[in-house]
Order: structure tokens, then sequence, then C-alpha cells
């Protein structure tokens, strides 16, 4: 069986501040029986990966990574007990980051995707930079959470996507749905996105089934 993993795309849904809004015109088409639609949407709207190029120009972007990097083996982290804008400490995750495991792939679940559509999601966990060199430190070529930002939106920090980005490991933000899989378990899962040429991200659909 096959999960989606990926926050529906409609108009005026969530976004990071600042972003574009996102907006689908579903009579855009001329003349004739078909249907054609105006999406107006950013790099980073919805569920969506983050390329190297999101953290500076000049380094790699969404269409120059090779496909492999989007799809392999993940395991989840539960982390559902934290507080609004904490930060998720290496000692949430010490433990099982001491275990050796075939995945690559690390998918923080906070359960933040509960407060997906109001103001609350603004206020999320964050990674630590202890955390996020830790995750670099451990092999991991992809990290992914439920929620908006792996930094912190309320106080605007970047050091995450410094860490991570700047190791040319991925990320994937606003996942939903990581409560319908177990804890420690080994899935498959991809994360292909748009082939947008030059671009600094792009939305996925997100997707993982059990190996």
């Amino acid at each position: 069986m096959i999960l989606d993993l990926s926050h529906p795309i409609h108009t005026d849904m969530t976004i990071y501040p600042g972003d574009p809004e996102v907006s689908l015109d579903f009579g855009a088409g001329g003349e004739g029986p078909w249907r054609v639609s105006a999406l107006r949407l950013g790099s980073h709207s919805g569920t969506h990966i983050d390329a190297p190029s999101h953290l500076a120009p000049g380094r790699l972007t969404i269409d120059a990574l090779p496909l492999e990097r989007f799809v392999g083996l993940g395991t989840i982290f539960d982390l559902q007990s934290l507080d609004d804008d904490a930060p998720i400490a290496l000692e949430h995750l010490s433990p099982a980051l001491s275990t050796p495991r075939p995945a690559d792939f690390a998918l923080l679940r906070t359960g933040w995707d509960r407060h997906w559509g109001r103001e609350p999601y603004l206020r999320h966990p964050y990674l630590s930079r202890e955390l996020a060199q830790a995750l670099a430190e451990a092999g991991f070529t992809l990290i992914g959470v439920d929620a908006l930002n792996v930094d912190s939106t309320v106080q605007g920090t970047s050091h995450a996507h410094e860490i991570l980005l700047g190791k040319e490991i991925l990320i994937v933000e606003n996942l939903t749905g990581l409560d319908r899989l177990l804890a420690g378990h080994i899935y498959q899962f991809a994360f292909f996105p748009l082939r947008l040429a030059g671009a600094d991200g792009s939305p996925v659909r997100a997707l993982t089934w059990i190996v």
C-alpha cells in the first residue's frame, strides 16, 4: 500500500510568511471545450523539498540533483511531546542516532501537521543547532519534518538550513500523516520534485510504502 504524505495544494493555503500566495484558477483557459488551470505558487509552497541553492546562489539547483537523491529508505523519529517553538534537542534523538540503521532519510514526526491551516502551525518545534549537526554527521542524506520549517519560524533562525544544505543534505517540509507510520521502522520514501530549471526547491508528492 502506498501512503500520501503531502498536503493538498489549494488557493490561500498555508505558506511561510512572505512567500508567494497560492492561487489556482480553474477557468484560465481560452476558447474551446477543454479546461486549462492557471497556478500561482512558490517553489516552497505546500509539501516541498529544498535544494542546496535555497541557501545560497551557485549551489546545486533542484534540477541538477540526480533522481536517486529523492528516493530511498527512511526511518521515523517520534517527537510529539514538544511545546510551541521548542528546540528539538540532541538528547531527544541521541539514543536512536547511536543505533545502526540502513536508512538514509530521517523523518521527524512532531505531530504539528494537526495545526495545518491555523495560526499555531507557525509556532512549530525546530531543530537545535546540535541536532542538525548530529543528523549531518550521522550520514543522513535527507531530513523531513511534518512542520513548516526545520528552523524556528517565530525566531527567524536559519542554522538548521545552513548546516544541512551546506552539506548538500536535502530538506522536506510540510509533511503530513507521519502518525500512520511506526517509529523506528524502515520504509521506502519518494519525494520527487518538478523539473524546474535553476530552481531552489519544488513542491513534491511525498509518498511512502513498506519494504
